[in-house]
């Protein structure tokens, strides 16, 4: 898609660019990968027998994320990329160890959703995409376009994460594989408190037809190419966390307050309750800005 830039009310075409060697690309990525993808990076360029894993990284629920980078026509990175994920799955005692010396043991591995493979390349042909439709586990996709000072990632197929079967990734010990629903969380809620979660998620889902949501056991994710807010349902109200990074937040009733670092919530960073359907507008305010962020 040709992209344009306006100068005195008029369009001029911006040229792309092509990365002179795919370290570049990699660079890139890696360098903003969580404000790009919602990804923290674990290693790069990390060493496994028989080749090396471009991007390691683990996602905002935890899970163990390959990435491999596609810079020139080259259909051996889709091979090579699930002969990785397949050592992932198969190497999880090293997976844990790397992100617990990573986080200083803040965070623990999550096997109970099946570990994700991203190709990031310039364009897919027809028989790329007709093949990986087919594939399982799941391959998402994610081109690119570059213009000098202006770089883009966006998603080609939107991979629904899946929980690991039995013949394949066990769940963390002590734990048991449990699909969270909206009822469920919804059940948790008093009557009020429900009533202002439908509310304010109805306003969340109106915001683009590319908002997503994901339940967990007390809270419900909202993402685009990450998440972005993530309301928690409590006795007396909802807690809600948004992602705005490095970005200064426009909140002129100071709700909002910083997330402590020890969380390990990235750059999901602030945080503000609300009780009632009047604080509904300038929630949604907040909100959008996050929204904004990630999109």
């Amino acid at each position: 898609m040709p992209l344009f830039r306006l100068k005195d009310s008029k369009v001029e075409k911006v040229n792309s660019r092509e990365f002179r060697y795919e370290a570049e690309l990699e660079k890139l990525m890696e360098n903003n990968l969580e404000d790009l993808t919602g990804i923290k990076l674990l290693e790069r360029q990390y060493p496994i027998p028989n080749g090396r894993i471009d991007t390691l990284g683990i996602d905002e629920d935890n899970v163990p994320v390959v990435i491999e980078y596609k810079w020139i026509k080259d259909s051996s990175a889709i091979i090579q990329g699930l002969f990785y994920l397949n050592w992932v799955k198969q190497n999880k005692r090293t997976i844990n160890l790397i992100v617990k010396e990573k986080f200083k043991g803040k965070l623990e591995v999550n096997w109970g959703v099946e570990p994700r493979l991203i190709i990031v390349a310039k364009s897919f042909n027809g028989k790329e995409l007709s093949a990986i439709n087919q594939m399982i586990p799941s391959v998402e996709l994610k081109k690119y376009s570059f213009y000098g000072d202006l770089f883009n990632v966006e998603d080609v197929n939107v991979v629904r994460q899946k929980r690991a079967t039995k013949e394949g990734v066990e769940p963390v010990k002590g734990r048991k594989l449990k699909e969270y629903t909206l009822d469920g969380l919804l059940n948790k809620a008093t009557p009020q408190i429900r009533d202002l979660f439908e509310k304010l998620r109805e306003r969340i889902l109106a915001i683009s037809d590319d908002v997503w949501e994901k339940v967990g056991i007390w809270y419900c994710d909202y993402r685009t190419t990450s998440t972005f807010v993530s309301p928690n349902i409590q006795k007396d109200g909802l807690k809600i966390f948004i992602k705005m990074g490095d970005k200064k937040i426009d909140d002129s009733q100071n709700l909002t307050k910083a997330v402590p670092a020890t969380y390990g919530y990235g750059k999901l960073n602030r945080v503000f309750k609300i009780n009632s359907a009047d604080q509904l507008d300038y929630a949604m305010r907040l909100i959008k800005q996050a929204y904004d962020y990630v999109s």
